[in-house]
């Protein structure tokens, strides 16, 4: 039967122990343990070891090491309990080691459902200004119960949501600067139900934001869209041209008004 007759320190990864057997008339080494599994093995020199112990103790080493990866991968950022089974499914852990590891996990307080869930909310409501549609979309990808969400998203006020999305709107508006006031609204609203907002708050953040109105800048944009509906229908009778590009512009969000002042100025420009 192999006698162990030789432990010593890994050199190159701490808390890791060599074990070397006596096979024959030599000595050679065998494998491998972490100190947790060598005290609690009682692994010392003289010990003496079958087939089955030497398997067995490389399988709980395997767990032992799959555990400190666990541990590493969680000393990131928190995980939902479903992560880190899906980590540990990835180090192709046995499924009942992995039930073991997380019943001890949640022993030892490093994964806890309820507390990620709220801190994932505090974070992507403050920091990414994330609206709460995606933030519980993002919540059930991580396969957190309902149960766990609803909680979560307590902390996730409307006049919060309303608050955040108003300051989007606002400086989002910049980018849509050559739009018509209409249009601009309705891509402002798209842009904030987009990060996750309900439709009702994007519709309120849209009223509440203080959105400049430039009418040079809004004549300029029916000007540059009247003179492209105006050479798209330019083999039409005129009655039947002037008709067309009403509805062009119309459709862009330019109101009835500016669209027949715009046109009133192409008329006498081309006379």
């Amino acid at each position: 039967m192999p006698v162990i007759t030789k432990i010593t320190a890994a050199k190159k990864t701490k808390g890791r122990y060599h074990i070397y057997l006596k096979r024959g008339e030599g000595e050679e080494y065998a494998f491998s343990v972490s100190e947790d599994v060598l005290v609690s093995e009682h692994l010392t020199k003289g010990k003496e070891l079958t087939k089955t112990d030497i398997s067995n103790l490389k399988d709980k080493d395997d767990v032992d090491k799959a555990m400190q990866k666990v541990l590493n991968y969680l000393s990131y950022r928190m995980r939902s309990e479903t992560e880190v089974i899906r980590y540990l499914k990835d180090l192709e852990v046995a499924e009942e080691d992995i039930t073991r590891m997380v019943k001890r996990l949640r022993e030892l307080d490093f994964i806890d459902d309820q507390r990620f869930c709220e801190a994932f909310v505090r974070t992507k409501r403050d920091t990414a200004k994330k609206g709460p549609l995606l933030i519980e979309q993002e919540l059930y990808q991580k396969g957190v119960s309902k149960i766990n969400i609803e909680q979560a998203m307590k902390q996730y006020s409307e006049e919060l949501q309303l608050e955040h999305a108003t300051a989007m709107v606002e400086k989002k508006q910049s980018s849509y600067k050559k739009e018509s006031l209409k249009k601009k609204q309705q891509k402002l609203m798209q842009f904030i139900i987009q990060r996750g907002y309900p439709h009702s708050i994007a519709s309120k953040a849209v009223q509440l934001a203080e959105i400049e109105e430039d009418p040079e800048l809004e004549w300029d944009a029916v000007d540059k869209q009247g003179e492209k509906a105006w050479r798209k229908y330019e083999k039409k009778e005129l009655w039947e041209r002037k008709q067309r590009v009403k509805q062009y512009l119309y459709g862009r969000g330019f109101t009835a008004d500016k669209i027949d002042e715009w046109i009133e100025h192409k008329l006498e420009s081309d006379e």
